[in-house]
């Protein structure tokens, strides 16, 4: 009676079933037909797909952010600093140590337009269309600026000397390394013959200081005039735009 019990168990263990006492019941009831509803997809309510969107774009922004950061940690490194040699060799060695997100030297070599490589930078992210003025950057854009330079450069032509003209004269370049919920921009540059940090606030350019902070500095020397503030010697008057990536 043992072994043609086990052998029964067996078959039903076998057909992935388990033994269990079943009551008959005394007359045989359909079972109900499950809901329609449970085979039909509903529709994503408005606050579901405002969530889904909302995650998606916090997973695409977490390598950019993360490279933006690795952009100012690595161009913080060289502060006080004559690495880079000047504005565009500067800004070059980050781009190389952040793993070129602003461009590869072949594409670069093709805006040239004249000599400057801060030229061919901006030439290359306005073709891109990532050159813009009208809004605060983000940190680790770049920064152009336009006629920097001490002298005028010169084109000798017979007994002349007109300045070279060029639309929008980039001259130099910096990288973004914060920015203030009031608008001030810093940034990290190299000038005079080291990498140092600069600001510049459109919302108050008749200021240097506000609430105890630098919000304005000078891109050049003006003369002084008893301690007045001088907006046209200030890095807001030389800026053209940020370039992003």
């Amino acid at each position: 009676m043992n072994y043609y019990f086990t052998l029964s168990l067996s078959a039903l263990l076998l057909c992935g079933c388990a033994m269990k006492e079943v009551e008959v019941p005394s007359q045989i009831v359909e079972a109900p037909k499950p809901e329609a509803k449970m085979y039909i997809e509903e529709k994503p309510t408005k606050e579901l797909l405002l969530k889904q969107e909302k995650e998606s774009f916090a997973l695409r922004s977490i390598p950019e952010r993360s490279t933006r950061e690795a952009i100012v940690e690595n161009a913080m490194m060289y502060l006080g600093k004559r690495d880079g040699g000047d504005c565009s060799g500067f800004v070059n060695l980050i781009n190389i140590r952040s793993g070129r997100p602003f461009y590869q030297e072949k594409e670069l070599s093709q805006s040239f337009d004249n000599a400057r490589k801060s030229r061919a930078m901006f030439n290359l992210m306005s073709k891109k269309g990532n050159a813009y003025e009208a809004r605060l950057p983000h940190i680790g854009d770049l920064v152009f600026f336009e006629n920097t330079e001490r002298r005028t450069s010169k084109k000798t032509k017979g007994n002349k000397t007109p300045a070279v003209q060029v639309a929008e004269n980039i001259t130099h370049v910096g990288i973004v390394t914060k920015v203030e919920s009031d608008g001030t921009v810093e940034f990290i540059h190299h000038s005079n013959g080291k990498n140092i940090l600069d600001y510049m606030n459109f919302n108050y350019p008749m200021l240097t200081n506000k609430d105890g902070k630098k919000i304005n500095t000078y891109m050049k020397r003006c003369p002084s005039k008893n301690g007045a503030v001088q907006p046209q010697c200030m890095n807001i008057a030389f800026f053209v735009a940020y370039g992003t990536f």
